[in-house]
This record gives structure tokens, sequence and C-alpha cells, in this order.
């Protein structure tokens, strides 16, 4: 099945029935939900769809508790609030980032959670691997639900961010089928990056698929010094490459630049120790800011609130 071109899907469902909030998610796999209570129940969904790209956010306050089918599709699930469960025969996981199993069936719960959802296609998934890796065959097979590590999850989480933000807001973009195919190479890209495959290695120099060792090496030394005053030929260094190089490589395998990805895992950085601090010893959201490279409080505010969906004083007061 090819990307037809056709018009962007956009849906937008707000319910407080658990029954039929039960129809809209059976869009990701078939399964068996016990009762979800009614009251004070909200569901809601906003969705943009457009040939086999596909990113749901979805809001459910409820218990949920499902045996599921394979996922038909390549569904990457991630908790942006709450706490989410999956499990499968083999293993179970409450990882932020998770890969829906579509190569078994799996058990799903949580209570009260907001989830950003990605869909590809399968059939397309495999044509796009032929594309974006040195794959025999133009097939991989994925088999377990967790990222290969933390920076590997916030890789696709800020992937997807660049998508959602810059292809799906713009309707005259996605109707192209052309940026629609982009798009998804880049996603599969990112997918065959994140989570473990039986392709692993099988790039050159024994690379994983989809992303070469140059980037590999910045983020990790990116990850290692983040609240340290490194600079751009520092990392460039590190990833031995040139600077121009290592730009032109973060943009084309995670459609972000160096300096937005270290932003991003300074403000995750920021997040963990407000999350840690307390008022009582005289911890500050100013002090923490600073401490992570973020010297104006009023513009950390707003990056953190766009990041997390809550101001930094609310994090310290909980």
């Amino acid at each position: 099945m090819g990307d037809a071109p056709g018009q962007v899907l956009r849906t937008r469902v707000s319910t407080g029935d658990p029954d039929e909030a039960r129809c809209y998610q059976q869009v990701y796999a078939r399964f068996r939900a016990e009762p979800t209570p009614r009251e004070g129940f909200t569901f809601s969904l906003d969705s943009t769809a457009a040939g086999s790209l596909r990113i749901d956010y979805l809001r459910h306050s409820g218990r949920f508790h499902a045996e599921a089918d394979p996922s038909p599709a390549l569904t990457v699930v991630e908790v942006l609030d709450g706490a989410m469960r999956i499990s499968t025969d083999h293993t179970e996981t409450t990882a932020n980032v998770v890969l829906a199993p579509h190569w078994s069936p799996y058990t799903v719960e949580w209570e009260g959670v907001d989830l950003r959802v990605t869909t590809l296609d399968l059939a397309e998934v495999d044509r796009a691997v032929s594309e974006v890796a040195d794959v025999e065959g133009g097939h991989v097979s994925f088999d377990e639900p967790t990222a290969l590590s933390p920076a590997r999850a916030r890789f696709w989480t800020a992937l997807v961010d660049h998508v959602d933000r810059q292809v799906l807001a713009q309707d005259a973009l996605l109707a192209s089928p052309l940026v629609r195919r982009e798009s998804l190479r880049r996603l599969v890209a990112g997918a065959l990056t994140v989570f473990p495959h039986d392709a692993h290695g099988h790039g050159p120099d024994g690379a994983d698929a989809g992303e070469p060792a140059t980037v590999r090496r910045a983020v990790e030394f990116m990850d290692a010094h983040a609240q340290e005053d490194i600079d751009i030929t520092q990392v460039a260094e590190a990833s031995r490459i040139g600077a121009r190089g290592l730009q032109i490589a973060f943009r084309r395998h995670r459609g972000q630049t160096p300096w937005e990805y270290l932003r991003r895992i300074r403000l995750e950085g920021a997040h963990r120790e407000l999350q840690a601090a307390d008022t009582a010893r005289g911890d500050t959201v100013a002090a923490i800011a600073a401490r992570w490279g973020f010297a104006h409080p009023g513009r950390f505010s707003v990056e953190y609130r766009h990041a997390f969906g809550t101001l930094p004083s609310a994090t310290l007061r909980c």
C-alpha cells in the first residue's frame, strides 16, 4: 500500500462516556478491557492524520486495564503525564516512551494519563526501511517495547516534536505526498535508532541503522557534559567531524540542531532537580535553572512550561 495523496484529516473528540472513549481507542489495537468507572470520567482526542502518518494527543482520566492484540501498526506511545505499564509474556515497562508491541499480545494499564501516540503503517515502514537503512529485503523485526537508552527516548520525543510542529501544523505541507514521505522516512529512521531490532549492527562500521556514529558520539558527549560550558567545537571534536558537518548530520537524522538537543536535555536535568528539590532546604527555581545554564528566569519558565505543561515553581512546590 502506497502513501496516496489525500486530505489532511483532523479529529477532535471530547466525551465523558467510557464506552464512547473505548471505541476511539480501538484504532490502536483491539482489546478486552475492564470497565472504567463513569463518575468524573473525561476523555479527549486530538488527532492529525495524512496518508500513513498519524499523531494523536489522548487524555484519559480514568482507570484502564486491558488485554490487547498485537498492534496493527508501528505505534509509539509517549507518556506526557501520569504513568502507564505495558507487559508482554517476556517484558514489562513503565517507561515514558514505549513501542506498542505489534509482534505479541500485551497488557496495558494506567490510572489517568496524557499520551502522544505516533502511528505508522507497517507496510509503509518496511518500504521506508529499504530507503533509510542497509537492511536486506527492506524489513526489520522489532521485539522490545523500550528504548535502547534514555538518550534515545529523548531523541524520539525531539523528533516527533519537530514533525508535529513543523509539518503537521501546516496543512499545505502535510497534504504533499513528498513531504509526508520525508516525514515518514525520518520517523522510521528514528524508530530504528531508538528501539531494539534485528538489524542492529548491520550498518556501516557496526553503527545502528538509520543514524551515523558521529551523531551518536555527539549525543553521548552532550549527555555527559550537559552541565558544563561546552561549545560546538568541543562537541564536533568528540564526534570526530567538523562543526558544519555535525550541524547537517543532526538536522538530517534528528530534525534539530545540536544546541536544540542540548537545551532539551538541560531542561530535563532542571526538571529532575526541581522534582527532587525542597524549599525547606532553600532550593529555588532561579538557582536550579542557573545550574543548568538558564540565566534568565522568565525565559526559563516559558521554555519549561512549553516542555512539561506546568511552571517550574509548581514542580518545586509538589
